[in-house]
């Protein structure tokens, strides 16, 4: 069919559901499509493991001193959680920035790595968490595939997967393949680093010591601490408080909680010191954020 006949298509499929700026997860679960259309956006954010195609438009994410612009018809793929900058480079009403994106379930890549020779796996592992290329013309099929799924709601049972899995396949050997592969393989350091990652996610309001998580992960704690910050551009340590904002955020926006219970559900000790934490992170206050 050719890169750009598949591109319209895409592009036309995304505008007939997403008639308003907005994140909308489908019918098909870890599938989520997103329409923005004002070019000065910005937002601090948590990039997670997921595929994104951007159909239209460009984005600018920072990680750390990192920074990566994905345009038209290229995917960005987070192979790990990384606190960032999202920036809107490229979006008009007119033209409006349109992304699709899949999650990235970590144990069937695993599997299919299991299965798959190592010499079809492409690219380098780049051992940071972000990872971009063009979409070659199978990739945008098996988007516009899933897309077009949303039409047919009784096959999704039964197809979606099936595309889910082409699109993790044809990830593996594109030349992001090793990076995902980093991320996927048990006993890599980017693997010990997703360990880590995950029990700072199910555990972030707890306090730990460095020495204790990179034992959990079969690292030594000079090891450790570097390859996190190189993966993740950060320390454990800051990592831990990014998480615990970015919760506070959606439980003051989501759940209607007041700054000080946040606060200390997230397992700060001090509303004050909270406050004064998340507007270096955010640039506004908790209060001002909730009242925007």
């Amino acid at each position: 069919m050719g890169i750009s006949k598949i591109s319209a298509q895409l592009k036309k499929a995304a505008l007939k559901r997403l008639a308003v700026p907005g994140y909308v997860s489908t019918d098909i679960p870890g599938f989520y499509m997103n329409r923005v259309d004002d070019a000065a956006r910005s937002e601090k954010c948590f990039y997670r493991p997921k595929v994104i195609l951007m159909v239209q438009g460009s984005k600018r994410a920072v990680v750390g001193s990192e920074e990566t612009v994905y345009r038209e018809n290229q995917c960005l793929v987070p192979g790990i959680d990384v606190p960032g900058t999202s920036y809107v480079v490229e979006a008009s009403p007119q033209k409006p920035l349109i992304t699709m994106s899949v999650d990235l379930d970590i144990g069937a890549i695993s599997q299919m790595i299991s299965e798959m020779p190592l010499e079809k796996i492409s690219g380098d592992g780049l051992c940071r968490g972000l990872a971009v290329s063009d979409a070659d013309e199978g990739m945008m099929g098996a988007f516009l595939r899933l897309v077009e799924l949303l039409d047919r709601k009784d096959e999704i049972p039964v197809l979606a997967p099936i595309t889910i899995r082409e699109i993790y396949s044809r990830l593996l050997i594109s030349p992001m393949g090793r990076h995902v592969r980093e991320f996927c393989t048990i006993g890599t350091q980017s693997n010990q680093i997703s360990r880590a990652v995950k029990w700072l996610k199910e555990n972030f309001s707890r306090p730990f010591r460095i020495e204790d998580l990179a034992r959990y992960v079969n690292m030594a704690p000079t090891t450790f601490h570097r390859h996190f910050r190189k993966v993740t551009s950060v320390s454990p340590i800051q990592y831990q408080k990014n998480l615990r904002l970015h919760e506070a955020k959606r439980l003051m926006i989501a759940e209607s909680e007041t700054v000080a219970r946040a606060a200390y559900a997230v397992g700060y000790e001090s509303p004050t010191q909270f406050s004064r934490e998340y507007k270096r992170l955010f640039g506004i206050s908790p209060k001002q954020d909730v009242s925007a």
